[in-house]
C-alpha cells in the first residue's frame, strides 16, 4: 500500500480506540468505588450511544474500501476478522458465573445474572437485536447485531445507486429519530435502552450511521462530506434525549477523520505517532469485547476497585487476545491484509 494511505488509515485506527475507550469507562460504574470523583469513569459523558454511532460511521466507511478494492471473499473475510474474537468474548463472559455462581454482585447497581438460553443462542449467531433479552456480563455486545446484517447486505449495496442508499439513510434516521417520540406517546414511558429492544430495532434505527460512512466512501467528496456532517447533526440534534451533547463532539471527530483521509493524503504522521495508533486500533476490536469480563474478573478474583488497574487489566487482556488469536489469523490468512479490514 501507498505510505501516505497506510498513514490515513492509521489516523481511523486511532480514532477507532478513542471511541471504544470512551465505552469502556462506562463499563466501570460497577466495578470502582467514589463513582462521582473517578475521572476515568466520568469521561463516559461522552456517550456510549454517541461512540456506537461514530464506530458505525468508520466501519461503513471501511467496509465500503474492502468490498470495493477486494469483493472476493469478502464474507469470509468479514467471518475471520468478527467472529473468532466475538466466540472467545461469549465464552469469557459467560465464565464467571460458572465460577461466581449465577448471582455476582458489584459495588454498585443490580447484581450481575446469566443470560437465558435464547439470549446465548442470539449473541452466538449474532441476531441479538431479534428477539428480547440482554447479556449483561458483556451488555456491550449488542451493537454487533447491527453491524452484522450491514456485512450481510454489503455485496447487495455495492452494486445499488447512490441514491437507494440516500433512501435508505433518510428511512433508518427518520426511525431513529420518531421510534423514541412515539414509544412514549403510546406507552407514556422513555424507550428502554437500545440493547433491549427485539425485532432487529436496533439495526433500522442505527443503521444509517454506518450507511453514511459506506455513501461518504464511494464519493469521496466535500459534498458527501457535508451531507455526511450535517444529516449525521440532525439526527443526533432530534435525538438528544438519548444521545447527548457529546455525541456531536465524537460524531464531529469521526467526520474529521474520514476528511482528513480524503482530503489530506499528503500529510503524513511521525512513524513512532502513526505505529502507536495502528497497534491501538488493531487491539480496539479485543478491548471492546472483552473489557466487561475483564473487568468483572478483576472485582471478584483480585478485588480490583481502581478504575485504571481495571483499564489497565483489560488492555492486557486485548493485547493478549490479538497476539493469541486475532494475528495468528491475519498472518495465515492474506485476505485479511485488505485495507479497512
Amino acid at each position: 500500500m501507498a505510505e501516505s494511505n497506510k498513514m490515513n488509515w492509521q489516523v481511523l485506527l486511532g480514532l477507532r480506540f478513542i471511541f471504544v475507550f470512551f465505552i469502556t469507562c462506562a463499563q466501570l460504574r460497577e466495578f470502582i468505588e467514589n463513582i462521582d470523583s473517578d475521572f476515568v469513569y466520568n469521561l463516559r459523558k461522552f456517550t456510549a450511544i454517541g461512540n456506537v454511532i461514530a464506530l458505525l460511521l468508520l466501519s461503513g466507511y471501511a467496509t465500503a474500501n474492502s468490498i470495493k478494492n477486494n469483493p472476493e471473499g469478502f464474507y469470509k473475510r468479514r467471518f475471520l476478522r468478527i467472529y473468532p474474537l466475538y466466540f472467545c468474548a461469549i465464552v469469557l463472559s459467560l465464565l464467571p458465573f460458572l465460577i461466581f455462581g449465577n448471582k455476582i454482585e458489584t459495588l454498585h447497581g443490580k447484581p450481575i445474572v446469566p443470560p437465558n438460553l435464547v439470549s446465548i443462542v442470539e449473541h452466538l449467531t449474532l441476531l441479538q437485536g431479534l428477539a428480547f433479552g440482554t447479556f449483561t456480563s458483556n451488555l456491550p455486545l449488542w451493537p454487533l447485531g447491527i453491524l452484522a446484517p450491514c456485512y450481510l447486505l454489503t455485496p447487495l449495496l455495492h452494486r445499488l445507486s447512490d441514491r437507494i442508499i440516500v433512501f435508505s439513510i433518510a428511512i433508518s434516521g427518520s426511525l431513529y429519530v420518531a421510534v423514541p417520540f412515539f414509544y412514549k406517546l403510546f406507552y407514556h414511558k422513555s424507550l428502554p435502552y437500545y440493547p433491549e429492544l427485539g425485532y432487529e430495532l436496533p439495526f433500522f434505527l442505527f443503521a444509517w450511521a454506518w450507511l453514511l460512512g459506506f455513501l461518504y466512501f464511494r464519493k469521496q467528496n466535500k459534498k458527501a462530506g457535508t451531507i455526511v456532517l450535517c444529516s449525521g447533526f440532525i439526527m443526533l440534534i432530534l435525538n438528544q434525549s438519548r444521545t447527548g451533547f457529546y455525541a456531536l463532539i465524537l460524531y464531529l471527530m469521526a467526520c474529521l477523520g474520514l476528511i482528513f483521509v480524503i482530503f489530506a493524503r499528503q500529510i503524513k504522521l511521525p512513524k513512532a505517532v502513526g505505529n502507536t495508533f495502528e497497534y491501538l486500533g488493531n487491539i480496539a476490536y479485543p478491548f471492546y469485547l472483552l473489557h466487561k469480563p475483564t473487568f468483572i474478573f478483576a472485582y471478584k478474583l483480585l478485588g480490583v476497585t481502581n478504575s485504571v488497574t481495571h483499564m489497565f487489566l483489560a488492555l492486557l487482556v486485548a493485547i493478549f487476545f490479538y497476539h493469541a488469536v486475532d494475528l495468528p489469523l491475519r498472518s495465515r490468512n492474506r485476505l485479511l491484509a485488505t485495507q479497512g479490514e
